[in-house]
């Protein structure tokens, strides 16, 4: 466990640099986020997985995020988690963002495991039309039924077009000592305004040819 104890050592060091540097004044109002994706595979049709969300932010904090996801249908495996978090550092071309949440799965697949898990995101802006973003995941079980998980959700870069982005990407997991599962993908990004914005995947799959992503992000602005 000597990797989690120096991860969560650096978390604390940057988000303490982040305390000493944070000389303003944010504009503070709870703003609500609403997100929802299905994976399904090319061939058979067949779901991968459900995932919903929903996560409040207040200036830098996160103060709550829940999450369900579950995968090869509901009634094999189910995670539900409760977290929060805080925006460790942002400007016009990088932020950074910490969340911790726990984590309990359920399902036969699951055995009761529970976790702490950490959620990391990076997004890097060299110019108004290119942006890159990695979301990097640490299962850390708290039971004897958990094993540690590397979850590499995505790590891809895009180029905007006004109404629409295009990109491409890595995603990758690993559960406890087995090989990383290596998954790249090509994104389109649909910016539909008050609506939200629409993001479709295609995805290589490691053993099961590829599939398709649907994600719905729709941001709501709250008041001071």
């Amino acid at each position: 466990m000597k990797h989690i104890a120096i991860f969560s050592l650096l978390a604390i060091s940057c988000s303490l640099r982040a305390e000493n540097q944070d000389t303003t004044v944010p504009d503070k109002t709870l703003d609500t986020f609403v997100i929802g994706r299905i994976g399904f595979y090319t061939g058979t049709g067949e779901t991968t997985y459900r995932y919903a969300e929903v996560f409040e932010t207040y200036g830098k904090w996160i103060p709550l995020d829940v999450y369900y996801i579950d995968f090869g249908g509901a009634k094999t495996y189910r995670e539900t988690a409760v977290g929060g978090g805080r925006t460790l550092y942002d400007s016009k071309q990088f932020t950074m963002i910490q969340e911790v949440y726990v984590s309990q799965a359920t399902g036969p697949a699951a055995h009761g495991a529970l976790y702490v898990q950490t959620w990391s995101y990076i997004v890097y802006h060299p110019n108004k039309l290119l942006s890159a973003e990695a979301v990097y995941l640490l299962y850390i079980p708290v039971n004897s039924a958990g094993r540690v998980q590397h979850v590499i959700e995505r790590a891809k870069v895009e180029h905007d077009f006004g109404h629409f982005k295009l990109g491409g990407g890595y995603a990758a997991y690993q559960f406890g000592d087995g090989d990383w599962q290596n998954k790249p993908m090509i994104t389109t990004t649909l910016k539909a305004g008050k609506l939200g914005s629409f993001e479709f995947w295609l995805q290589k799959m490691p053993t099961h040819g590829a599939q398709v992503q649907v994600r719905y992000a729709k941001f709501f602005k709250g008041h001071k």
